[in-house]
């Protein structure tokens, strides 16, 4: 009896070993996600974070369509990272802050901030937001999930945007 008990144990404690493993493996590719994002400079690095089997990017509080597959999220950002509208702020030299990262052994949350930026010339805020970085077995990013925290006139866009969408 004694072994029995002894030999689970050892499994349990061997369970919470590796799930502390993924979990710190976790947040250091989160960790390195944002650092690679907050940089703004290589697309390519950043789409090595995600997942080949279809990973998925959305965002939750638009509710905009989910965007599917690594190259459609490769076409996102580097439409975003490429507009020459955009203009770092002088004085956030990085697109985003992270401040807080939570993980268990296949999600990752993360609380930060969109630093201020110029879009055609016009200051856009610091925008704060929560994203769920969801991982497969390999530890890439399999789907994202944004919180954003908009602006009360950005709010107002989307949801005329979605009403005219509608009506048409």
């Amino acid at each position: 009896m004694k072994k029995i008990i002894t030999l689970f144990l050892i499994s349990i404690s061997l369970v919470a070993c590796d799930s502390s493993l993924k979990q710190k493996k976790n947040i250091k590719t989160a960790e390195e996600f944002y650092k690679t994002y907050a940089d703004r400079k290589d697309v390519k690095k950043l789409m090595d974070f995600y997942s080949d089997l279809n990973p998925q990017w959305m965002d939750a509080v638009s509710q905009s369509p989910i965007t599917e597959g690594k190259e459609n999220i490769k076409e996102m950002h580097s439409r975003n990272w490429e507009d020459k509208n955009y203009k770092k702020h002088q004085d956030y030299p990085l697109a985003v802050t992270v401040k807080e990262i939570l993980a268990n052994d296949s999600v990752v949350a993360v609380s930060g901030k969109y630093n201020p930026y110029y879009y055609n010339g016009n200051l856009i805020n610091e925008m704060k937001f929560t994203a769920w970085l969801y991982f497969d077995k390999e530890g890439k990013i399999k789907k994202q999930i944004e919180w954003m925290q908009y602006s009360i006139d950005d709010l107002q866009y989307i949801i005329n945007f979605k009403q005219n969408a509608q009506i048409q």
